[in-house]
């Protein structure tokens, strides 16, 4: 029996008694789909990248990303990803006399919200030491906060079961065609509503606290912070729609009232605290090439990862986040 792909994607996930669960070190796997064929290969720490040595170089100016599948790379290979362009176009820029090298580390891990993240920067700032924290905000990241960190514990028992309930989610997945219209407004289009429940609008305020308790702590431990803001493959364009078989919802009204809110209310929400924050929505709208998203998964094609390294590079450069 040949394991399906989204199987082998939830078995990528090891229990952690604080963060719910982390990347199983040394997993490699390929990733393959009726739009993609790419290589997965987590590293001896847990992250989808390369080993670094245990002690930063004293001219490394380094940059550690954290983020949701989106930064993961799904779709992608490792050196496709955004961070790893990043790197690259980093590198290759003029750096003056006391030139130095940039390393930027990929910590994205799929499913993981503001919540994790947070608490994962804890485990890694003292292991890496990061002169600027990147923060990827997608859109599911305040239902990710609202549902809260998955429970698991140490007892072996419960980690035979979590990689069982994996198991089980894997084929779930896989088994899902469609959503109802009633699951596409109430999670998928939450967000893009004019009025939230409750308990959202609880999610939105924490998952904006935890953006500003990154910075605090970032710069607690001498590093900058940098919220960049993940446009969902809806928020582009009526073409996405139809791709994603939701054009009998879209209107030409909602989309151009609604579909910027997401961006737009936590662009403002970061001036409003100074926490530096960059929506990637104008660049993935004004761009020339096509397709930025792929047609059945909601992730960035490789030119989607393209456009977001160019723009966060450009953002950088231009307010000077790289200045010491």
């Amino acid at each position: 029996m040949v394991m399906p792909d989204s199987v082998k994607l939830r078995l990528m996930h090891q229990p952690d008694e604080k963060l719910g669960y982390t990347l199983v070190p040394h997993y490699t796997m390929t990733h393959q789909t009726s739009e993609f064929s790419v290589s997965i290969k987590i590293n001896s720490e847990g992250l989808r990248d390369h080993d670094y040595p245990a002690k930063k170089d004293p001219m490394v100016y380094r940059i550690l990303v954290l983020g949701d599948s989106f930064t993961f790379g799904v779709g992608v290979n490792a050196e496709e990803s955004y961070s790893k362009i990043l790197e690259a176009m980093l590198n290759k820029a003029p750096r003056g006399k006391a030139a130095r090298t940039y390393e930027v580390i990929n910590a994205g891990v799929e499913g993981y919200g503001t919540e994790q993240e947070y608490l994962y920067l804890h485990q890694l700032q003292l292991r890496y030491e990061p002169d600027l924290v990147i923060v990827g905000l997608h859109n599911n990241d305040i239902d990710d906060v609202m549902k809260g960190i998955p429970a698991v514990f140490k007892k072996q028992r419960f980690k035979n079961r979590f990689y069982f309930i994996s198991y089980l989610r894997g084929i779930q997945i896989l088994l899902t065609e469609a959503f109802t219209k009633e699951f596409i407004l109430e999670n998928i289009l939450a967000i893009y509503q004019d009025h939230y429940s409750p308990e959202f609008e609880k999610a939105r305020h924490r998952t904006e606290e935890l953006l500003v308790n990154i910075r605090d702590f970032s710069r607690s431990r001498g590093a900058k912070a940098l919220v960049v803001i993940i446009p969902s493959c809806l928020e582009i364009d009526r073409a996405e729609w139809e791709k994603k078989g939701f054009g009998h919802l879209y209107t030409d009204v909602f989309f151009t009232r609604n579909m910027g809110k997401f961006s737009d209310t936590f662009t403002e929400y970061g001036k409003s605290r100074q926490l530096p924050t960059l929506p990637l929505l104008p660049a993935l709208r004004n761009g020339s090439v096509r397709p930025i998203y792929f047609t059945r998964d909601p992730h960035w094609t490789r030119e989607g990862h393209r456009i977001a390294a160019d723009s966060i590079f450009t953002y950088l450069t231009e307010k000077r986040l790289l200045s010491d």
